[in-house]
């Protein structure tokens, strides 16, 4: 299941359906890696974040950045 940000930022409550998430930029199209710490194309390289956690690391975002947060 995979949320975009600008989604999330209209309907929050959907937040609840996820427990763990990876963090994916359209903008770069890469997966952000373990501890927001650059990005990579390997699914199996990015980091897993609690939802909620990474939510407060996106919802400033600006829509260009192209935001998802995908179940993990």
């Amino acid at each position: 299941m995979k949320l975009t940000q600008q989604h999330l930022k209209k309907h929050p409550e959907k937040l609840e359906r996820f427990n763990r998430v990876r963090i994916w930029s359209g903008e770069w199209h890469m997966w952000w890696r373990c501890s927001a710490q650059g990005y990579t194309g390997h699914m199996d390289e990015a980091g897993v974040f609690d939802a909620y956690d990474a939510w407060g690391r996106v919802a400033h975002c600006g829509p260009e950045k192209k935001i998802s947060l995908v179940a993990a």
